[in-house]
């Protein structure tokens, strides 16, 4: 008998409540216990540091390892009884669990196991929605570990289960599923850190996150995700990107591998003069082809030049930053069919206030002195047989105008748009190039253009 298709793990303090932990004063007390060791957590991770201080305690005397750990965590313990009660609901957690109705789910948390249900009934979440929780009770850390993780897929609600995916906002809970991978055989456990801000998002990455969400309730579409029956080509547009193309190779591939009938990654390398294509050759496991350009075209024409090569059912591009991801494209596929195109815009602009003002600028242009009436940020998904019905290579722009012109070439031949929201992310290595006065000014010029064959076209349309 087949078991659900999905089980989440959650993690309690920073996904689904907030303890607000005083953790100045905690490691203020936990300084003063040390002293007597000629030791202190300053420096390090608190958890870790209360560790490794009784690990090396430890090795000199086992009874005296242990009486300090029970008195370093009593201190946690302490701490934890003092907040839970007064704890706050995490935002998006209760969206999440809504989302999540009907699939089993499990808390796994390092809080100790009577706060944590304390917490939980503090914001109004019965305990009794999880299936299994895994908490700490007494002087140990339940994290990074197997132990837990492999305890609640032996649980029968987990039984059989196609995919289990842990939430958690903590290099540790990341280090966790890599334990459980390795200690014995099982479901498939996806890896989704939640980074509190940007900043967050590298760290969780290097810890073994499989996917990032900045939001808590964004781990849902992820989680509720059904399998597609469509194949999609994933093109990559890359110039000088080798820090960041093996990651956004990757990333294409969880998203193909996990939701996908069928993928493939092309990565167009519009010229570059580092090792993009190099690295992208490299991180391929057949399901990468490159596209290189002797010379640096622009954006438009390395789309050109993807879609021109993609082979599957449906096609979408992203940019080899990965500021867009292609988990985002989870959210296009319900909606995508032959005569639909998905088109999506920005939930908030991905780097700051001067970039946001510069793309409704650029918005306000397109659209009234190119005349370009469709809108969008981000990427866009649709069916192959558009390209023959539009003639891929009369779409001219080599900027990113191009999106604008194939979209509105979309538009007036039949196409319907279905509107998706994404929320992308702020760039990690290098430097955006589009603020470059000398970009500004191609991007202008072609829309000039793209107007001025637009008016030429209309006016030998009225003579016929």
């Amino acid at each position: 008998m087949s078991g659900p298709p999905a089980v989440a793990i959650l993690d309690m303090d920073g996904v689904l409540v907030d303890l607000h932990l005083d953790g100045v004063d905690v490691r203020r007390e936990v300084n003063g216990i040390l002293a007597s060791e000629s030791m202190s957590v300053d420096g390090q991770g608190l958890l870790s540091g209360i560790a490794a201080a009784c690990a090396e305690v430890g090795a000199r005397d086992a009874q005296a390892g242990a009486r300090l750990a029970t008195r370093l965590w009593a201190v946690i313990d302490a701490e934890e009884t003092r907040c839970a009660p007064t704890c706050s609901i995490h935002p998006g957690a209760r969206a999440l669990l809504q989302r999540l109705a009907g699939l089993p789910v499990a808390l796994y948390t390092n809080n100790h196991h009577a706060a944590a249900r304390t917490a939980l009934r503090a914001v109004g979440i019965d305990p009794a929605r999880f299936f299994a929780i895994q908490a700490r009770t007494g002087a140990e850390s339940v994290k990074p570990a197997a132990a837990p993780v492999l305890a609640i897929l032996a649980a029968p609600e987990a039984a059989g289960a196609e995919r289990v995916f842990l939430v958690g906002d903590h290099a540790a809970d990341m280090g966790s599923v890599l334990a459980a991978r390795q200690a014995a055989p099982g479901p498939l456990i996806v890896a989704i850190g939640h980074a509190h801000s940007m900043a967050e998002v590298p760290h969780l990455e290097a810890a073994g996150a499989d996917f990032v969400v900045t939001e808590v309730s964004e781990a849902a579409d992820l989680i509720c995700a059904s399998h597609s029956p469509h194949t999609l080509s994933m093109v990559l547009l890359a110039w000088n990107e080798e820090k960041s193309i093996a990651a956004a190779v990757r990333d294409c591939r969880r998203v193909g591998r996990l939701w996908l009938s069928g993928y493939e990654i092309i990565v167009v390398d519009d010229g570059s003069s580092d090792g993009t294509a190099a690295q992208a050759e490299a991180a391929s496991q057949g399901d990468v082809r490159v596209v290189r350009h002797a010379r640096n075209l622009g954006m438009g024409a390395a789309m050109r030049s993807g879609y021109a090569a993609a082979r599957c059912e449906y096609i979408a591009h992203l940019p080899a930053d990965r500021q867009v991801r292609p988990q985002a494209l989870l959210a296009f596929l319900p909606w995508v069919a032959p005569a639909t195109t998905a088109v999506s815009t920005y939930v908030v602009p991905p780097s700051g206030e001067q970039r946001r003002l510069m793309s409704l600028a650029f918005r306000f242009v397109v659209r009234g002195l190119g005349g370009l009436r469709v809108n969008f940020a981000g990427t866009y998904v649709f069916h192959r047989r558009w390209l023959e019905t539009i003639d891929l290579a009369s779409v001219r722009s080599e900027t990113f105008l191009f999106s604008f012109e194939l979209l509105e070439r979309l538009r007036r031949a039949g196409s319907r748009f279905a509107p998706v929201s994404i929320r992308p992310f702020v760039r990690e290595v290098g430097q955006s190039r589009e603020m470059a006065l000398r970009r500004i000014g191609r991007v202008l010029g072609e829309i000039v253009r793209y107007r001025m064959r637009s008016l030429g076209h209309r006016r030998r349309s009225t003579s016929v």
